[in-house]
C-alpha cells in the first residue's frame, strides 16, 4: 500500500517535519528566480523589455541582482502579468502582507 506525503510526513516528528518543510523552502527559492519565472511564461528577455520600456541588456542585470527596489521587483512580476505580495515571517505570529511597500500610489513619508 502506498501512502501519500501527508501520511508521511505525519509521521515525522516535529523536529524533523520542520526541518524537511524548511529544506523544500530553500529548493523552492533556489530555483525561482526571475529568469526561470520569465522562461516558464515564455516571455523573451526583448519582450520584457518592450514591456517595461527599458533595453533587452538591463532585463538581463534586473534577472541577475541580488538586491534591488521593491518598486522594481514589483513592476517587473507585473509586466509578466503578476503581483507582488510582501510577506513578514515572526515568530509566535500568523505570517503578515506588508502593504504599501514599493506601491507607487501610497504616501511618502
Amino acid at each position: 500500500m502506498y501512502k501519500t506525503l501527508d501520511e508521511v510526513m505525519n509521521e515525522l516528528s516535529p523536529e524533523r517535519r520542520a526541518r524537511v518543510e524548511e529544506r523544500g523552502r530553500q529548493l523552492i527559492r533556489e530555483q525561482l528566480t526571475l529568469q526561470t519565472l520569465r522562461k516558464q511564461l515564455e516571455i523573451t528577455q526583448e519582450s520584457m523589455a518592450e514591456r517595461l520600456d527599458i533595453r533587452q541588456g538591463n532585463v538581463s542585470k534586473f534577472e541577475n541582482r541580488s538586491d534591488m527596489l521593491i518598486s522594481t521587483l514589483r513592476d517587473y512580476l507585473e509586466a509578466m502579468g503578476g503581483r507582488l505580495e510582501l510577506v513578514a515571517h515572526l515568530p509566535g505570529r500568523a505570517p503578515i502582507t506588508i502593504d504599501g511597500l514599493g506601491d507607487d500610489s501610497s504616501a511618502q513619508g
